[in-house]
């Protein structure tokens, strides 16, 4: 990315914002990877047209309801590090994008899961509040609401940053120093900003469907979503998208 910069004399060096480098690399990641994010998007939308017209089905995702009640944080935290760290990690063994006999793979995988895993509990906490706070109707102005807010609000200013700064706190070799350093100047465009663009393409779309379907059912689907997005960001994302680290993937 580049980065504008005045220099005085015996004055420190200034760096201003840019907008177009900012988002570029994420505009960039989307128009390589429409097809399968249309795909997506377009599957769970049906899912939700099937739920709520096969009586079936909704008896036997009843289960999974039930299931999600009664396992609260630790259901959550299972279902995180399955979607954000396991499912990636084994898209890249299939691909031949990882080694399994290297020892970072394994370690890897098991940051990316602790990462996503605390991430999932933000979103199923921030699932009930907005249902506390909107109710659980399905009209399009209530989940219209939901979405902006999650979008706008959730996303840019707290999951995103979340997984941001722990990936960087282990590219530091987990340093506190260290990753202050890194995360000092220009954080938010360099870091945040790349991932917002692909984030906001993908997940508009499918979170009005997550918020379509009834409370605890809304997680299960956002984490298959997740799992789908991150295995389909491997193979959209490039070194220049994400300082090569898949960030942009997290919502």
């Amino acid at each position: 990315m580049r980065l504008k910069q005045s220099r005085s004399p015996g004055a420190t060096e200034a760096i201003r914002f840019n907008w177009r480098d900012a988002c570029s690399p994420g505009i960039a990641a989307v128009k390589h990877g429409w097809p399968p994010i249309l795909l997506i998007q377009f599957l769970a939308a049906c899912l939700v047209v099937f739920y709520y017209r096969t009586p079936s089905f909704q008896a036997e995702l009843s289960d999974l309801e039930r299931v999600k009640a009664d396992g609260g944080i630790p259901f959550d935290l299972a279902t995180g590090a399955f979607a954000g760290g396991f499912v990636p990690q084994i898209a890249k063994l299939i691909t031949g994008r990882a080694n399994a006999f290297r020892s970072s793979f394994w370690r890897d995988m098991l940051f990316a899961g602790f990462v996503y895993a605390i991430v999932a509990v933000e979103v199923d906490l921030f699932y009930h509040l907005q249902t506390a706070t909107f109710g659980s109707h399905d009209d399009v102005f209530t989940l219209s609401k939901k979405d902006l807010i999650d979008m706008g609000l959730f996303s840019p200013f707290l999951s995103i940053p979340t997984a941001v700064v722990l990936f960087e706190w282990h590219n530091s070799g987990f340093s506190l120093r260290n990753s202050r350093d890194r995360m000092r100047r220009q954080f938010y465009s360099l870091k945040v900003m790349p991932a917002l663009i692909p984030c906001w393409a993908f997940w508009i779309p499918v979170l009005l469907c997550v918020y379509a379907m009834p409370i605890n059912l809304q997680f299960p689907l956002s984490q298959l979503a997740e799992a789908s997005w991150a295995t389909l960001f491997i193979f959209i994302a490039s070194d220049k998208t994400n300082n090569k680290k898949p960030l942009a993937q997290e919502r």
